[in-house]
């Protein structure tokens, strides 16, 4: 170990030195981690916020009057009508070039003299300025096809009306999806997801800087939670972010982690003393959030424990994170509101991961890797229609291990198409078995996870028919799942490869619909066959309307586009019945069942070890 040493501090904040690399090392986020839109600009979330101007005409103005404004005007796309007795309405300038040319010609003779609340909608799209963006796209998508990309029209308590393009509700849209899926809801800071792809970035970009993560724990939240409910728990997770991205300086990325936990990532030009700056870096967030804010209740009021974590010569995301968490349990120990530091985290801690240097490899060789298959079930018949392939490690020493222990490892080693080579074959062989098992009960589908390294291999095809031909498993039956972390760019390039795989009839799904690097722009571009919702949506589902609203608009878009449809990450009733009452036709998630070993699975959907929750 290169001089890795722990530091516990319970003392009072030395001075703060501007120490850090102001190099970004993403351009999404500002410099304390609260997320702005891809450009800036954070994206609007209420239809108000983008609505424009728009010409407003009495409806007797005659056609031919109007006629001349559009074609003196060529960027008028539309203009208001209103009525003696305060209706409104709309006249589209396309619709009414084609009414004004008519046939042969004469249309502008036929319509001169006639008053334009002759040829007026009278039925438009109208809203408030406080209706959500998601919520006008569902409306859109659900209008007569030859009215549907007509301005919606936004009128306002005091009666001023302006328009908003069908286009720009859509962008909009793509930009809000792109940063709920990056951006904690209550906290307004970088989500888990997305720090850890800025984790990952900074360790692959070090250039040998130091990278340093803090992690941070609330030493109260329980206790306020108990004693002043939910709401005030909200509350003060609300003012620990505001008051930690306060103190953040520029080029520090603020998260919350999860629950009452938050995260903050920072580079340190190698030449410092670090001790101290580590140290310092972990008082500044204590003392902020020590600090009483006077807009919550005396009650709510919580310290924090702090874990510091700096990289030694290599840095690597999930060793550092890890090492955060254990330095901030070590200051909790030693009863709150103190700092633990944690300074040389470099490579001689991976000896200890499990899938460090060629470990991985001597697993699949060794046969210690293992399969689990997470059902997918079928809403509207009650039945698991497919499964999911989920990679287990038996490791000799430390026992059943998940993804997340061995698969950064993994891709750092460059193991990862043979990985994915492995559990191609095993989920290929045991689905082609199931039927002679289960009869008309076995999985008619099972999906096959791929990553990005993987997906940048030419002859990937050619592995796929080579594993479907050597067991025997037909080719509707496998079904490929794309990562969210793989960029529009890497996806573009596999596309030869993946319509060859869909001609064969192989299923194509884009995992985690709407976090990471997905986005509206794959569905017109990748030949897919299906969709999973991120379950990031699926858990706000039921607190807030525009995860609900975007659940809605990306089922009926599936619908619409022919795709299967399956939300991820079910684990309550209430989340399970609303997503039958949206026509969600697929479902996966731990209230439906957890991730099985192939045996319990057989046992499961033959009937011999229960049923399945809530079917």
């Amino acid at each position: 170990m290169d001089d890795v040493h722990l530091i516990v501090a319970n003392s009072t904040t030395p001075t703060v030195p501007r120490c850090w690399d102001t190099r970004r090392t993403e351009p999404r986020s500002d410099e304390t981690g609260h997320m702005g839109e891809i450009g800036d600009e954070s994206p609007a979330t209420s239809v108000g916020a983008i609505a424009r101007p728009v010409v407003c005409v009495g409806a007797d103005l005659p056609c031919e009057e109007l006629d001349r404004r559009f074609r003196a005007d060529p960027r008028l796309p539309c203009v208001v009508v209103r009525a003696d007795a305060g209706d409104i309405g709309l006249v589209a300038r396309e619709s009414f070039a084609q009414l004004m040319s008519g046939p042969f010609g004469y249309g502008r003779a036929l319509w001169a003299g006639t008053p334009v609340g002759s040829v007026t909608d009278w039925r438009p799209l109208i809203v408030g300025p406080d209706v959500s963006v998601v919520e006008v796209c569902e409306l859109v998508r659900r209008r007569d096809r030859n009215r549907r990309y007509d301005d919606v029209i936004v009128v306002d308590a005091e009666r001023t009306v302006r328009r908003v393009s069908a286009a720009r509700l859509f962008e909009t849209l793509a930009h809000l999806m792109a940063r709920l899926a990056i951006t904690d809801p209550l906290s307004g800071l970088v989500n888990r997801a997305r720090f850890l792809e800025l984790l990952d970035s900074a360790c692959q970009t070090a250039a040998g800087d130091r990278v340093l993560v803090a992690y941070l724990d609330l030493d109260r939240m329980k206790q306020v939670n108990d004693a002043l409910g939910h709401n005030a728990g909200d509350r003060l997770i609300a003012s620990a972010a505001r008051r930690l991205a306060a103190v953040a300086l520029p080029g520090e990325v603020v998260a919350r982690i999860g629950g009452d936990e938050f995260a903050v990532l920072g580079r340190l030009p190698a030449r410092l003393a670090v001790d101290g700056v580590a140290r310092a870096v972990g008082e500044r967030f204590r003392a902020a959030l020590a600090r009483t804010d006077a807009t919550l209740p005396v009650a709510a009021h919580s310290r924090a424990s702090v874990g510091v974590a700096v990289s030694g010569a290599r840095a690597h995301g999930h060793t550092l994170l890890t090492e955060a968490d254990m330095a901030m349990y070590q200051a909790k120990q030693h009863g709150g509101d103190g700092v633990a530091v944690v300074v040389g985290v470099g490579e001689q801690l991976d000896a200890h991961h499990p899938g460090a240097g060629h470990g991985l490899t001597h697993a699949i060789s060794g046969g210690e890797l293992v399969l689990y298959y997470q059902p997918i079930v079928d809403l509207r018949a009650g039945r698991v229609s497919g499964v999911e392939a989920l990679v287990r490690w038996r490791h000799p020493r430390h026992g059943l291990l998940g993804p997340d222990a061995f698969l950064a490892d993994a891709e750092r080693a460059d193991q990862m198409p043979a990985l994915d080579r492995w559990i191609l074959a095993q989920a290929c062989s045991d689905a082609a078995s199931w039927p002679a098992t289960l009869g008309e009960l076995a999985p008619t589908f099972v999906n096959v996870n791929v990553s990005v390294d993987t997906l940048r291999d030419g002859n990937f095809d050619d592995r796929v028919v080579a594993a479907l031909a050597a067991t025997g498993l037909h080719p509707r039956r496998l079904c490929l799942e794309l990562p969210e972390s793989a960029n529009l760019a890497v996806l573009t390039e596999a596309v030869p490869v993946l319509r060859r795989l869909r001609d064969l009839g192989v299923g194509i799904t884009l995992d985690d619909m709407g976090a990471g690097s997905s986005t509206l722009r794959h569905l017109s571009v990748l030949p897919i066959t299906g969709i999973k919702i991120d379950k990031l949506f699926i858990g706000g589902m039921l607190h807030n309307r525009s995860d609900h609203a975007v659940v809605k608009l990306l089922t009926d878009l599936g619908h619409n586009l022919n795709l299967a449809v399956t939300a991820e990450g079910v684990e309550q009733s209430a989340q399970l019945q609303s997503l039958r009452a949206m026509n969600v036709p697929h479902a996966q998630g731990f209230l439906l069942s957890p991730p099985r070993p192939t045996d319990d699975l057989v046992r499961l959907l033959a009937g011999r070890s229960g049923v399945l929750s809530a079917r």
